[in-house]
């Protein structure tokens, strides 16, 4: 079983072919047992990342299909810095157009911290899902499994929002990667 900690991101803003994200907030907060929570990490794009991201989702829209990228970042201090994405190609892709186990493969290290997928079908309430579904979970799991390595990963639900979390990162410190045989 893995263990390590993993920071989230509540929003992401696309401007002008990048994106500056907004990290949860950033102070420690007592919960209602009086524990403190750690503030998650600061998700930084590179213009060229952040343009990808654009056209990654603008070409998801509009093929009404899902598309996903392999993500090149640093992770520094509480800070990651995604420096570039390239996207995949659909083939072998599942009902959704994304090919999971060829986004695994692809997408590891050296080159590679993990992916990003866009979220586009619709719920009840007009939106395609802010958050990571169970089976993207797996996906991230199983990426993990191959590569043991903490990853980053991203999830485009709109033009101008994302969601993200990166492995390893809590509250400034970056923790220890456990490796799993």
């Amino acid at each position: 079983m893995r263990s390590g900690c993993r920071s989230a991101l509540a929003a992401a803003a696309l401007l002008s072919g990048a994106l500056a994200l907004v990290p949860a907030p950033a102070q420690a907060q007592a919960t209602a047992s009086g524990a403190l929570t750690r503030p998650g990490a600061t998700f930084r794009f590179s213009r060229d990342a952040g343009h990808t991201l654009r056209v990654l989702w603008d070409e998801s829209n509009a093929a009404h299909e899902e598309r996903v990228a392999c993500l090149a970042a640093d992770v520094r201090q509480d800070t990651v810095f995604v420096t570039h994405a390239v996207p995949l190609a659909g083939h072998g892709a599942d009902s959704m157009g994304i090919a999971a186990q060829s986004s695994i493969d692809r997408c590891g290290p050296p080159a590679w911290r993990g992916t990003v997928h866009t979220h586009i079908a619709e719920y009840a309430d007009g939106r395609p899902s802010a958050r990571f579904s169970a089976q993207d979970r797996g996906v991230m799991q199983r990426w993990y499994e191959r590569w043991h390595a903490d990853g980053v990963f991203c999830l485009l639900y709109s033009a101008d929002d994302a969601h993200c979390e990166a492995d390893g990162v809590v509250g400034g410190m970056r923790a220890r990667p456990r490796m799993t045989r």
